[in-house]
């Protein structure tokens, strides 16, 4: 992932609005107000809704969580001061004090428990990944909240940084037609698919933003971002190009960031239906180990990312090396286009079989080479990107049959893939 910025900026690279000068000549005066271009749509701005970043990227300027982490995912307090552990399954948190709403209203330990219990109670919110192991949440008083586990957790701090404290009695409607968090930046509009603006909390409890006003301009492809960039509409533009890092490293007082994502692209496949709605006229294909096998052997993964527009390594695993879980003993899968065939014929498809391959429209190229590489072992792919919305309606409603996606782990552990995209379906854990 690149980030692009004007030579006037410093950057942290957890999306942080609180930005100063890095120039070695005397500072100029510090803008009251910033642009960014991003490449992701938002959908709601419900803090417990989605499990996306680039949701989470967004409100997480309204709202705020217990304890907060810092670019290397290092734990710090946020809403919580502090917290002690009784016993292993057992965990106390002391808020901190006169914190307000942007209504007004002061938060206490009713709210947490109320933004925890939300998560626990309902099963279509994709937050409540991050609450599975949790039992129980009570107010000891109005500045206390224990949070009880089925099990030692040592990460638990990690998964509720994700958990947004909401104010009691916020519902799924209240929360899609205003926002009211107590975060450095109270919300002022929204247009979807275009953009977001966002104003300073002038009463915030942390320290006072430099910036008095955020636009974020939602679904920029690179081309846009750059065109942003250079135009100067931009300030900061989040640039997952190749040829385009290049071309903004060479515009006058900008300074181009990269940093390596936590992200893994990946290909999944319906198995829970013995009829998929997109491979017409056969079988569910995907329930057969030797059709899945056939796909990982078929696809050239350093040919794959040497010929994408953007940076990127291959991967094998369901993680990073860098997140743990990660198995360093795992070899990298061969490109075996014969066996690849030889697996399909095996499953009874001696001929392939036709397949509709969903796909987010900002990943439609890597979706195309996938498609191009099937298609030689006898898979013939029609790809179908969708705005983000569209996408993940179908998805979360188990309509694709094939899909292309990805999937970050924020906490640094590999459960968070475990618990939410990867498992056998259980409505009652979520």
């Amino acid at each position: 992932m690149s980030i692009v910025a004007r030579h006037s900026w410093s950057l942290l690279l957890g999306f942080s609005l609180t930005l100063g000068v890095s120039c070695s000549r005397p500072p100029a005066p510090r803008p009251s107000a910033i642009e960014i271009s991003v490449p992701y749509e938002v959908d709601t701005l419900d803090p417990h809704a989605r499990n996306r970043l680039s949701n989470f990227a967004i409100v997480s300027h309204f709202y705020e969580p217990l304890v907060t982490t810092d670019t290397n995912m290092s734990i710090h307090p946020c809403l919580a001061t502090r917290w002690d552990n009784p016993d292993l399954v057992t965990w106390v948190f002391h808020l901190r004090p006169q914190v307000r709403f942007h209504s007004g209203k002061t938060l206490d330990a009713d709210d947490v428990v109320y933004s925890f219990q939300r998560l626990l109670g309902k099963n279509d919110l994709g937050v409540a990944g991050y609450v599975l192991n949790i039992e129980r949440v009570r107010a000891l008083d109005p500045l206390t909240v224990e949070i009880k586990t089925s099990a030692p957790m040592s990460i638990l701090l990690n998964k509720i940084r994700f958990v947004l404290i909401i104010p009691k009695g916020a519902t799924t409607a209240s929360l899609s037609r205003g926002v009211d968090g107590t975060g450095p930046y109270a919300f002022e509009s929204w247009k979807p698919g275009v953009e977001i603006r966002m104003t300073r909390n002038e009463k915030t409890w942390g320290p006072r933003p430099t910036l008095s006003h955020v636009t974020v301009r939602l679904a920029r492809s690179p081309e846009q971002a750059l065109a942003d960039l250079t135009a100067g509409h931009s300030d900061l533009v989040q640039l997952n190009s190749r040829s385009g890092g290049v071309a903004a490293g060479k515009l006058p007082g900008v300074i181009v960031k990269k940093q390596t994502s936590i992200y893994v692209k990946y290909l999944s496949y319906d198995q829970s239906h013995e009829v998929t709605p997109f491979c017409p006229g056969i079988p569910n294909p995907f329930r057969k180990k030797q059709v899945r096998e056939a796909i990982n052997l078929a696809i050239d993964r350093a040919a794959l990312v040497a010929r994408l527009s953007s940076d990127g390594v291959p991967a094998w695993q369901a993680v990073p090396p860098f997140i743990f879980g990660y198995n360093p003993a795992v070899r990298e899968p061969r490109y075996q286009p014969d066996q690849a065939r030889a697996l399909l014929a095996q499953a009874g498809y001696p001929k392939g079989f036709t397949v509709t391959l969903h796909v987010r429209k900002i990943f439609e190229e890597a979706a195309a080479i996938v498609k191009e590489m099937l298609g030689k072992v006898g898979i013939r792919v029609t790809v179908s990107a969708l705005p983000d919305a569209e996408y993940f309606a179908i998805v979360s409603e188990k309509k694709a049959s094939f899909f292309l996606s990805r999937f970050g782990c924020p906490t640094g552990d590999v459960s968070d893939i475990l618990d939410g995209a990867i498992h056998t379906f259980d409505p009652g854990r979520h």
